[in-house]
């Protein structure tokens, strides 16, 4: 068997990567290093106003112990800053508080309703190890973070864990610290965040909350939600379930006014087209596919009138959804489905302001196109 040559390296090449590293070197002997037992790696914060500019945050962090298992530590501190709570936990906690392990932030509606970017974005400043979920909570945050939970392991990752399975999931937006700044901050788009609540022995996320610039000014339950992404985003494994006339499918004998319809492995593309811009004047073409996992009533699915049929009623309902949404959206004075950023890079008003925008927002005009290609059948009857 034939064997690799080793090469002999030069001693004048170990000397140039040994010069080269030097600098990383220093540099890294200057960075403060966390030992373990040493810090409260803190994984979850909810925040609460007390009154007027005074913030109440109660913080869960997991025991790093091996007496303890499987442990939280929750604390409470109040604060006018995130700066001065993090003094005030340095002062009640054994080890220095970190937030490099941050998983999950949540605000109370109170405090949302008043803003919440002074401490969102003193966070965004801080150094956090990841990117945490941003999320409003009805009610207000200490009792959800003090409440018993039957799920093992530490309360941050488990409300994280299930704010991404439902994000993986495709029934709420990604929620992260990143991502509301930039909503924040960008001239022609709102942020929308997960609203949860306390429910029972666990949570229970009621649908999505609608912040103009940084305020909670409402909320919309899932079904809703479902049609801002669809107009804002792709989907890429939806689920929606949508009711369409009986008296359309004619091999239906009349058991109801409304046949009940189950549409999953959604797939969506939208374009949206300025038709006019005084007033802003929009044309909202949605193509999808999806499979129907679950219909009510037996009918012909080998006639393709029958699921042209079944089509056309999807995309009807659908289309008259969006029209309501879009209303709602208007009252409410919130654009989280990004209709100025369009109306920004397709009409070269490239220095359109946000509060600009929302004047026009209120006039603006929408029609409604949506293409419904049913792939495959997976019924249940």
């Amino acid at each position: 068997m034939r064997q690799g040559k080793i090469r002999r390296v030069p001693k004048r090449e170990i000397l140039l990567l040994l010069l080269s590293m030097l600098p990383v070197l220093l540099i890294s002997g200057c960075e403060p290093t966390h030992v373990l037992d040493e810090t409260t790696l803190i994984t979850g914060m909810g925040f609460d106003l007390i009154k007027n500019d005074l913030y109440r945050a109660t913080i869960t962090a997991p025991v790093v112990s091996s007496m303890v298992s499987h442990k939280d530590q929750i604390v409470s501190a109040t604060g006018s800053s995130l700066y001065g709570i993090m003094n005030s936990l340095d002062l009640q906690l054994d080890r220095r508080p970190r937030l490099g392990q941050l998983r999950i932030v949540l605000f109370s509606e109170d405090i949302a309703r008043k803003g919440i970017y002074p401490i969102a974005g003193a966070l965004d400043l801080v150094e956090v190890g990841i990117r945490p979920y941003i999320v409003i909570v009805s009610g207000n945050a200490y009792d959800l973070v003090n409440a018993a939970y039957p799920a093992q392991g530490n309360l941050g990752v488990y409300l994280y864990y299930t704010i991404y399975k439902n994000v993986r999931g495709e029934q709420l937006p990604s929620p992260t610290l990143h991502e509301f700044i930039r909503d924040y901050y960008g001239e022609g788009s709102d942020a929308i965040l997960p609203y949860i609540e306390k429910k029972g022995d666990g949570i229970k996320i009621k649908g999505v909350a609608l912040l103009k610039d940084d305020k909670f000014v409402g909320w919309v339950k899932p079904d809703k939600a479902f049609f801002i992404k669809l107009m804002r985003d792709q989907f890429r494994t939806g689920l929606f379930q949508l009711s369409i006339p009986t008296k359309d499918l004619k091999s239906v004998k009349n058991k109801g006014k409304m046949t009940p319809i189950v549409l999953d492995t959604i797939r969506s593309n939208q374009t949206v087209k300025l038709v006019s811009t005084n007033p802003p004047t929009f044309d909202v073409q949605i193509e999808m596919s999806a499979r129907l996992a679950e219909m009510r009533y037996k009918v012909n699915f080998e006639s393709k009138k029958v699921m042209r049929t079944i089509e056309r009623e999807v995309e009807k309902n659908m289309e008259k959804k969006m029209a309501e949404v879009v209303k709602l959206l208007q009252k409410l004075d919130v654009d989280p489905i990004g209709f100025g950023e369009k109306y920004r890079s397709l009409s070269h008003a490239k220095n359109l302001k946000k509060e600009d925008w929302r004047k026009q927002f209120k006039q603006a005009k929408f029609t409604y196109k949506v293409k419904m290609n049913i792939i495959r059948l997976s019924v249940t009857n």
